[in-house]
């Protein structure tokens, strides 16, 4: 799996940047933070390519393998898991290091199946084996595409919940914020596309005074393409939302997710911290998402992290 982390050693080992400033001048240094974010995205989309891994036994005969048509006429690829013809559903968005058969997915897909929910997976465009280039704007139309799928079969928009994860939250949470769902559930979330990019630039080998100017640079002016906004979107959900975090994450940091909730702090949502620093997607969590849908109307919103705040 490529994560965050690798990517940015990947680029600090060949002294990106700097090469980068040497033939721009650092009067346009900005203009190349948009250019490491596209090669961001293109070296998760590159790697989403080439890392599909076997369908688990469990799941074997379990999906549906489908190609769905965006509005914008891309072609997602996507898997519907629902052997028990179920009518409700969880859409899941996958994080920027993931590919659907990402083998702890698959395991995931098996737990929410097993506990009455049918699984829709897709991959964005760009990623895995679905076409186009991946954007936020795109994003969006893709995961349009896997809702209106599950509508033409019959599901009830009540009955469609989405969980996101790592950037997948930014997918999520803006598509919820828009649509009628049941559900949202962020797994591992950031606040803001911002925070996320100036944490990012923490690590980034790069000139100090840079850093400081991204440091203190307003949200409105930070060179970025795809600004996510997660704290603006929970502002418009009133729908149960469950927010997962793991206290030393290192990829996305607590703070973030500390920050997304504490921006709202509504009665729909549910806060929960995790120990350890496990950024992906595992049973702990999985476990905690199905407690949440078993007893979904009876949550309210509690902050259970030891007053960190």
């Amino acid at each position: 799996m490529l994560t965050v982390e690798k990517c940015i050693d990947n680029l600090n080992k060949i002294d990106w940047y700097d090469k980068e400033i040497n033939k721009t001048g650092i009067m346009q240094s900005f203009k190349t933070i948009k250019k490491f974010e596209t090669l961001f995205y293109n070296a998760h989309s590159r790697h989403s390519k080439s890392s599909s891994t076997p369908v688990i036994e469990e799941l074997k005969d379990k999906i549906k393998f489908l190609k769905l048509q965006t509005e914008d006429n891309i072609c997602v690829d996507a898997w519907d898991i629902n052997p028990d013809s179920t009518s409700k559903y969880v859409i899941i968005c996958q994080g920027i290091s993931s590919e659907k058969s990402n083998q702890l997915l698959q395991k995931a897909y098996k737990d929410f199946y097993k506990n009455g929910w049918g699984v829709l997976i897709f991959d964005y465009r760009g990623r895995g084996q679905s076409s186009g280039k991946f954007s936020r704007t795109g994003a969006q139309l893709d995961i349009e595409a896997a809702y209106n799928y599950l509508k033409q079969k019959g599901i009830h928009s009540d009955h469609i919940g989405v969980i996101g994860h790592s950037m997948g939250t930014g997918v999520a949470a803006e598509f919820a914020a828009k649509n009628n769902i049941a559900f949202l559930i962020l797994l591992n979330p950031f606040s803001h596309a911002v925070d996320m990019a100036k944490n990012i630039a923490k690590k980034v080998k790069m000139p100090f005074v840079i850093k400081q100017v991204l440091k203190h640079m307003p949200y409105g002016m930070f060179p970025l393409k795809n600004k996510f906004n997660n704290i603006k979107a929970l502002a418009n959900i009133n729908k149960p939302v469950l927010i997962l975090h793991n206290k030393k994450d290192q990829s996305i940091p607590a703070e973030l997710a500390r920050k997304l909730y504490t921006s709202s702090q509504k009665l729909n949502i549910t806060y929960f911290e995790l120990d350890g620093d496990d950024h992906e997607i595992n049973k702990e969590k999985i476990k905690e998402c199905i407690n949440f849908l078993k007893h979904i109307d009876n949550y309210t919103s509690k902050l259970i992290y030891n007053s960190v705040i």
